[in-house]
């Protein structure tokens, strides 16, 4: 984040990240692209149920 501990950015899509062996569970994160630098990242998306309230085009503040 460029030396700050929160960064907003605009959500490009919706991914599910396949965890590691031996788990077979999908993480659900978003791609996101920062504004203050267009550097383009993947964030998770904490509890059951959160990634329904987040759309692409919305902005998010990553932490």
């Amino acid at each position: 984040f460029g030396g700050a501990s929160h960064a907003k950015g605009i959500v490009l899509e919706k991914v599910g990240v396949e965890a590691k062996q031996p788990n077979s569970a999908i993480r659900k994160c978003v791609r996101v692209q920062l504004i203050k630098n267009g550097k383009k990242i993947t964030a998770f998306v904490p509890r059951d149920g959160c990634l329904n309230c987040i759309e692409e085009n919305d902005e998010v503040l990553v932490a």
